[in-house]
């Protein structure tokens, strides 16, 4: 059962949650995902948060809905949330982290021997 921290909004931490799910691909393309109400139930929350959430990832595009039906993941989600995330990624903790390197006078070599060992020394993207 996932737990819910007081920093952030819980709708947000669900919506979070969902996100995880589709990028670690237990969630792909066309996916159905439970109801609000198995998932308010499943989660000890109330429908209305879970559809807050729900709602924003429909906004988003990565979730949508077919009347009567249920609840589904768009297709290509996964990509775009790499794109967004991605991006998110770099403006938030990667280029702070590497200003802060350069300030310390780290070694532009370091920095890269630290990448190639991470990545394998392959260039995949």
């Amino acid at each position: 059962m996932r737990q819910f921290n007081d920093e952030t909004p819980i709708y947000i931490q669900l919506r979070k949650h969902i996100e995880e799910l589709i990028l670690n691909r237990v969630l792909n393309d066309e996916d159905p995902i439970p109801s609000l109400r198995i998932m308010a139930r499943d989660f000890k929350l109330n429908p209305i948060t879970v559809g807050n959430a729900v709602n924003a990832l429909a906004e988003l595009g990565i979730l949508y809905k077919k009347r009567g039906v249920g609840i589904y993941v768009s297709p290509g989600a996964r990509d775009h949330l790499l794109k967004t995330r991605g991006k998110d990624f770099i403006t938030e903790k990667l280029r702070p982290v590497l200003q802060t390197a350069r300030q310390l006078e780290l070694p532009k070599q370091t920095i890269i021997e630290i990448i190639e060992t991470l990545y394998g020394g392959k260039d995949d993207k």
